[in-house]
């Protein structure tokens, strides 16, 4: 979100940026994966910004721009506008140097389709996906710059067995349920994290304090039931590990993080279509510590945090794979 705000969002850098064909992708998988995608990538990002790098990390991360045969063109890995102008310029100019042989694959990479692995192909079509929205709330002292109004997206996938689970088995039956342990530990272990300022690890099983969550039914109108959500999440875990990026990568120090929150939330469900028609939920409460990549290095005591789940569409950019989807068990 950072460079969505300070890059993408400059005049200078969306009118060059309309000259080519932009994607986005999680690095670590197409810098370690075996498939044609990843090792095309690999193949190209030996010649950019990180090529070759072991230390600090061996991380590949930035923005490439490449031909479709897959020749390097520039790249770069900021958060300033005037650089990124910089290099896409350069790689203008070097692909207005080339030949169409020099631009083009000599075999159609349609051929090699199939052998692409991505986890996008876990989709939950049927089920129910989720944006989840994290940002701090005010407060004094909250810092200068993008740090005082950041916030953060992510996706949350449910089967659609697993968002049935939302709802009692007999829709006439307006008491309060229990929502099941999986799902309520799902969203705690893996949704309510603090991302706000950056990337963050999702919590382990034994950082659970509470992850509690209830629904139940408040209305029918023909086939549509509706239903109320409420919870309390606790996560809190110790030990150590770094806090301030690559500084202090070398220097784990003993931490604590967690998060507690108070959840209220309201749905719709068409039982005609067996699906969410609506779906919203907020999650207020407490974040404290931080992790090496989240960006709190400067802010570990506790504050306010707040995230919201709303009912995602079916554009391309809403089937972004969410963070922390290897910890589903989806295999």
């Amino acid at each position: 979100m950072i460079a969505r705000r300070s890059v993408w969002s400059d005049p200078e850098v969306q009118k060059l940026a309309a000259d080519f064909i932009p994607a986005a992708d999680a690095v670590h998988r197409l810098q370690r994966g075996r498939d044609p995608e990843a090792l095309l990538f690999q193949l190209m990002a030996e010649h950019g910004h990180y090529g070759g790098r072991t230390v600090p990390t061996d991380t590949r991360q930035g923005t490439y721009a490449l031909t479709p045969s897959g020749r390097f063109l520039a790249s770069i890995n900021t958060n300033d506008a005037k650089r990124m102008a910089q290099m896409l310029e350069t790689a203008l100019a070097t692909w207005h140097a080339l030949t169409r042989n020099e631009r083009l694959m000599a075999d159609d990479p349609a051929l090699k389709t199939r052998e692409v692995v991505r986890v996008e192909r876990f989709f939950p079509h049927n089920g129910l996906v989720l944006r989840v929205f994290s940002r701090d709330l005010p407060r004094e002292n909250i810092g200068k710059g993008w740090q005082a109004t950041a916030w953060n997206q992510d996706f949350a996938w449910f089967k659609k067995s697993e968002a049935r689970l939302f709802l009692p088995q007999d829709f006439s039956d307006k008491s309060t349920h229990n929502v099941p342990d999986a799902v309520a530990r799902r969203i705690a272990r893996f949704h309510l994290v603090d991302n706000v300022r950056g990337q963050t690890s999702p919590y382990d099983n034994n950082a659970l304090r509470r992850a509690s969550m209830q629904m139940q039914v408040t209305d029918r109108k023909g086939s549509i039931v509706s239903i109320r959500l409420e919870g309390e999440f606790k996560t809190s875990t110790s030990g150590q590990w770094s806090v301030s990026g690559y500084r202090d990568m070398n220097k784990p120090s003993q931490q604590d993080r967690g998060v507690e929150v108070r959840l209220l939330g309201r749905a719709k469900y068409d039982q005609s279509k067996q699906r969410f028609i609506e779906f919203e939920m907020v999650a207020i409460g407490t974040r404290w510590g931080g992790t090496q990549y989240n960006g709190r290095g400067d802010d570990l005591p506790a504050a306010q945090i707040g995230f919201a789940f709303t009912l995602a569409g079916d554009s391309p950019s809403e089937r972004v794979t969410p963070a922390h989807f290897w910890g589903y068990g989806w295999r």
